[in-house]
């Protein structure tokens, strides 16, 4: 039986930065990088990795009725942007490459770019695993997200939060939302 709750935190340490696309290939999660040029073959790959790696940090049997907010926080150093996937000569691995930002640094990054596609891939992932009915507007009428820096790249996390709304008058007139 699912447990029904009001609201939830979901947190993903040292969430996933890259994608590989090929054996070779690598590419970074980013929402222009989807939605610009790119083979469909490889949105999909895309966008089925991110869900593997979400569904594995969704706890079972959670039910939240709607309407919902989610806020999505990103925790990340603020030269995020310039990290990238090399390959470790040594190992033969592929590693992400990032160093600490240097003093005075100016981030050049698009916080929209990154959270735009972790939000739409946990909404995603949380109708399809029963958690919340659709990501229409009936169903989840505010989302939002923040970046907050940290020091290391280690440190880096989403935390996402979905929290249920209260019925507006028009809800029950319109018979929006007919059960809780």
């Amino acid at each position: 039986m699912a447990s029904e709750v009001n609201e939830l935190t979901l947190t993903f340490p040292e969430f996933i930065t890259h994608i590989p696309i090929s054996k070779k290939e690598w590419l970074k999660i980013g929402y222009n990088k989807i939605h610009t040029g790119i083979h469909f073959s490889k949105r999909g790959a895309i966008v089925s990795a991110m869900h593997g790696y979400i569904e594995k940090h969704i706890p079972e049997q959670l039910d939240i009725k709607g309407p919902v907010e989610t806020m999505l926080t990103v925790y990340c150093p603020i030269n995020f942007g310039g990290m990238k996937m090399i390959l470790d000569k040594e190992t033969g691995l592929r590693k992400v490459s990032w160093k600490p930002a240097e003093k005075g640094y100016e981030p050049n990054w698009d916080i929209g770019n990154l959270a735009l596609i972790w939000l739409k891939s946990l909404d995603d992932v949380l109708i399809k695993k029963g958690v919340i009915a659709d990501d229409n507007i009936k169903h989840l009428r505010k989302t939002s997200y923040e970046f907050i820096p940290v020091l290391n790249f280690r440190d880096r996390k989403l935390v996402y939060k979905i929290k249920t709304l209260p019925l507006t008058l028009e809800d029950l007139v319109k018979g929006l939302i007919k059960n809780r």
